[in-house]
């Protein structure tokens, strides 16, 4: 895959041990399963460090591996390259893999849905081409290099999906992807504690863009205000819209609930009807985004529908299962502002016989706003058709505050702990209930939804 040479090159690098005849097949970051013959990078984590295991990977046969400290090699035949910083070093290296492809890129980006619209994305373009795309959250700048690396002439279309949480991430991204489309889902309170407001994750997010040639495609979602306001102002590259309030070159029509849980809709002017297995409406412009790409890049109409009527939503986003007579809504991979107000009309749409129960926990990486912004989404339960909500952390104490002040026939438990809210959830629970669980990664709330899978039905 690379000779020796053109990993200095890219790299920016030096060569301090070892000759320069060489070449490697593959790369790998983890001593673990590292394999003889690879280039390994001793990336720096944040609990371990490459740098630690050097010697161990050139014992199983390394051929080459990138520091950039000093470290110990007693093998004559590992080469080591110096860097300045490996972890650049890797996307370096992962950029000059994909510029000797012409192997069309789209990425995308925004404050929620971005895993759920990559997967939409990769399920509507395989009907016509062979897709790679980064799997599962691997969004950053680890992920996403480790994914380019895996491209071959085999690969028709590269699908990425960009995550970022302080300002330069996603600007060193698409300096790596280089992407020929570029898809916003929204703009939201994500990851405040670091991008402070709503516009400066725009203005993150949308140096997605910054990279593409004046023949790229920004695809945006017109209903939501930012976005919009920055399509309009952007020069470099042709804007196509989506949307269903606002008037979009991919507009959605005629938007209903059938069968208790499938979300259908029309796209104005294009045959057909989109069938999505969820009454999520916020799944609609995830969609309507696929759709979108799916149709410029001429994928036949029934092949989109079909692929977005089969399409089987990532696990803990979104999901609907069946709970005994009722329904669990999963949705615990991660939350914020944006992803929570969705989970609550989602919970609204759903046609149950029983109650309506959602369990919710902290949001995490807002910042200064944390709890304001914890207490606006409670405001937000107490209005709608939810009958109960627990909530499970110290921040989601001031949601379930404020919910409780707003509304007084709403069941609001605030709990400080899972093993509470489960204990909690028991006492409330009747067969025939629809229950959502939802809340930030590190709130672990996937334990809720294994505690609800294993009670008596």
């Amino acid at each position: 895959m690379f000779t020796l040479r053109e990993i200095v090159e890219a790299t920016q690098g030096k060569l301090i041990q070892g000759i320069d005849k060489i070449s490697v097949q593959s790369v790998s970051i983890d001593s673990r399963a590292v394999k003889a013959g690879q280039l390994f990078i001793a990336v720096k984590g944040d609990i371990f460090d490459g740098h630690d295991f050097v010697a161990e990977v050139a014992a199983k046969g390394v051929r080459v591996i990138i520091v950039h400290r000093t470290v110990k090699i007693n093998h004559p035949n590992v080469s080591v390259i110096m860097v300045k910083d490996t972890t650049r070093a890797l996307g370096h290296l992962a950029r000059f893999h994909r510029l000797r492809f012409k192997t069309p890129v789209i990425a995308l980006t925004g404050s929620a849905g971005k895993t759920t619209t990559k997967e939409m994305l990769a399920a509507v373009l395989g009907q016509k081409f062979r897709v790679l795309k980064n799997e599962g959250t691997q969004n950053n700048h680890i992920g996403v290099p480790l994914t380019l690396f895996k491209l071959t002439p085999s690969y028709q279309l590269v699908v990425l999906e960009c995550g970022t949480n302080q300002p330069g991430d996603i600007p060193w991204l698409a300096d790596i992807c280089r992407p020929d489309i570029a898809v916003f889902t929204n703009i939201g309170e994500s990851h405040l504690e670091k991008l402070k407001t709503p516009k400066g994750v725009l203005k993150e997010k949308w140096t997605l863009s910054s990279y593409m040639t004046s023949k790229g495609t920004v695809i945006v979602n017109a209903d939501d205000p930012l976005l919009a306001a920055q399509a309009k102002i952007s020069k470099k590259t042709k804007v196509v819209t989506y949307g269903y309030n606002k008037p979009s070159r991919y507009q959605a029509k005629e938007m209903r609930i059938e069968r208790g849980n499938h979300l259908c809709f029309n796209v104005k002017s294009l045959p057909g009807s989109v069938e999505l297995n969820t009454c999520g409406t916020n799944h609609m412009y995830n969609a309507l985004a696929a759709y979108a790409c799916g149709h410029l890049l001429g994928v036949p109409n029934a092949r989109i529908l079909l692929a977005l009527k089969k399409f089987e939503f990532p696990k803990g986003r979104g999901q609907i299962m069946p709970l005994g007579r009722g329904w669990m809504i999963n949705d615990s991979y991660n939350s914020n502002p944006v992803s929570m107000r969705s989970a609550v009309q989602t919970l609204e749409a759903l046609t149950t016989q029983g109650c309506r129960i959602l369990i919710a926990a902290d949001m995490l990486e807002l910042g200064a706003k944390a709890k304001e912004l914890h207490a606006a989404i409670g405001r937000v339960i107490a209005k709608s058709k939810i009958d109960s909500l627990i909530t499970v952390g110290a921040l989601s104490r001031h949601m379930a505050a404020a919910a409780r002040a707003t509304n007084k026939d709403l069941q609001v438990f605030a709990c400080a702990d899972i093993e509470s809210a489960q204990k909690q959830l028991g006492k409330i629970f009747k067969n025939g209930d629809a229950v959502l669980i939802k809340g930030s990664r590190r709130m672990a709330m996937e334990r809720v939804v294994e505690f609800l899978l294993k009670a008596p039905g």
